[in-house]
């Protein structure tokens, strides 16, 4: 299927990489439609663009990527309403906000996205009792990537 968008332009997507969400990412209702982009080679970053708003899309990272020991837990309806029968199975990624002129660059790891990748179904979860914040500091670690280290 073709989707356009307003940063990559038009794009030929087949259906099966279309990820459905249960529910919408906070903030942004009535969209719940997405594939993920590969923002460049080996890049630690990935886009969420919407399928269903040419201009909707996110910037995502894994958790792991910075905060090696990064753990997640789902309740067990929300595993079922993604079908997921465990989180071994799953893809869990961050949203990313960039601030304007990169001054700050921040993960939410406190409502990852889980995917199933088998049923190509998603849900943004918030995470209870956890030490995570919505704006982890990610512009140390990137430094230390882009610079070929390990963060």
């Amino acid at each position: 299927m073709k989707i356009k968008t307003t940063r990559f332009g038009e794009l030929d997507v087949s259906e099966s990489r279309i990820i459905t969400f249960s529910e919408d990412i906070l903030g942004f209702s009535g969209y719940r439609k997405y594939v993920i982009l590969e923002h460049s080679k080996n890049s630690i970053l990935k886009w969420l663009q919407s399928v269903e708003n040419e201009s909707l899309a996110f910037v995502l990272t894994d958790p792991l990527n910075t905060v090696p020991d990064y753990k997640v837990e789902i309740d067990k309806k929300d595993a079922e309403t993604i079908k997921l029968s465990s989180l071994d199975d799953a893809v869990v990624l961050c949203i990313v906000s960039i601030s304007k002129e990169c001054k700050s660059v921040t993960a939410n790891l406190l409502g990852p996205i889980i995917i199933n990748p088998e049923k190509m179904l998603a849900k943004q979860v918030v995470l209870f009792n956890s030490p995570y914040s919505i704006k982890h500091n990610l512009m140390e670690s990137f430094q230390k990537k882009c610079a070929g280290q390990n963060p």
